[in-house]
């Protein structure tokens, strides 16, 4: 198939990342896809430059922007558009329905469409198939009236084995990694604030390194200023390979208040690494609370604090991080992904070529 993938994010995140992922392993298949994406955002994160494609809409109400995907569309002859996030979905689906072609929802975090009209149609009346990476996902999506849950398909994120080392570790030090855009939305200020609730012996042990960028930087960093952690509080910004930092460290900790299934904490539990995660999005579908994994029942700092004390002081921590990455193997590999996704696609092939997709991930 010919596929056009559609992102608008400004910053290259979990969803773009996903993203890359699908385009290798559906390429290595035999299947043609371009990108449609800002070029700031993406530039140098995808193997293939050539498929990359700027001159896309920026918002639903982009006329111009639309009529040149439809010209794209019509010259590279794309058999099925795949917007990425919300504000694409409508317009997305106008557009398909314009053009004779499918499309395909990606919804990667959890979210109940409630917009009169444009939700209506844009998850409900335009799609051919959704694909979420959560049963949870599934479960809220499948209660908005004009959502049709048997268009919904959940597809577990594969993991990209990616080189583990070049980043020196830090002997003398717990070194506690977190991962993604700098904003609210991922926690790391109840991460710098519980630091500073650690008892005194354990908070001059512990080196705290967020790895990404975004618009919280300034703020998380005055904050940690403000706590006099600004020694033990390091922002690297984006990283090329955030997998070999992550390897480096003792812990790994996501304390988002909304996500998917973070590809980060898989990417850190596949490295052996204990991780330490809310339980949002997918999250309790696979995280055993010290067995695989520590959960995150709370993001007060207070209780943050209190466990991340227990888990220092956890003998059996590594035995948690390498029960995690044998989880992470069993569950998220490549291939699964990559055969699910080509089912589902197949379903919105028109005509009898089509076969049935196989049963929802479990």
């Amino acid at each position: 198939m010919r596929l056009l993938i559609v992102s608008s994010a400004e910053h290259f995140g979990g969803t773009e990342r996903w993203a890359s992922m699908a385009i290798a392993e559906l390429e290595r298949r035999g299947h043609q896809v371009w990108m449609a994406c800002p070029d700031k955002a993406h530039a140098g994160n995808f193997a293939r430059a050539e498929h990359l494609w700027h001159d896309g809409p920026k918002s639903m109400w982009d006329k111009s922007g639309l009529d040149r995907m439809a010209a794209f569309c019509r010259q590279h002859q794309i058999d099925c558009i795949v917007p990425l996030s919300q504000n694409m979905y409508f317009a997305c689906g106008r557009l398909a329905r314009k053009l004779g072609i499918a499309l395909v929802l990606r919804l990667g975090i959890v979210r109940l469409p409630w917009r009169p009209v444009v939700d209506w149609y844009g998850y409900g009346i335009y799609p051919d198939a959704i694909i979420v990476n959560t049963q949870r996902i599934k479960q809220v999506l499948s209660r908005a009236p004009f959502v049709k849950p048997e268009r919904i398909h959940v597809i577990y994120n594969g993991i990209v084995e990616r080189s583990a080392t070049g980043v020196a570790s830090q002997p003398d030090k717990f070194t506690i990694t977190s991962v993604g855009t700098l904003s609210w939305r991922k926690g790391m200020e109840h991460l710098i604030k519980a630091v500073a609730l650690l008892p005194h012996h354990l908070r001059e042990k512990i080196h705290v390194k967020l790895i990404g960028d975004g618009p919280a930087r300034e703020k998380l960093a005055s904050l940690a200023t403000k706590l006099n952690l600004a020694d033990q509080v390091e922002f690297t910004g984006h990283v090329e390979n955030p997998t070999a930092h992550i390897a480096a460290g003792d812990l790994f900790v996501l304390l988002s208040a909304q996500e998917g299934i973070s590809n980060a904490l898989l990417e850190a539990m596949n490295c052996a690494v204990p991780a330490y995660a809310t339980l949002v999005g997918g999250h309790g579908e696979f995280i055993e609370h010290g067995i695989n994994a520590y959960a995150a029942r709370s993001r007060s700092p207070s209780r943050v604090a209190s466990d991340l004390a227990g888990i220092m002081s956890d003998d059996n921590i590594a035995a948690v991080g390498v029960a995690g990455r044998d989880t992470v193997r069993d569950k998220f590999s490549m291939t699964a992904m990559g055969d699910r996704l080509e089912d589902v696609l197949n379903l919105t092939k028109k005509g009898p070529a089509a076969k049935p997709a196989g049963p929802d991930h479990q």
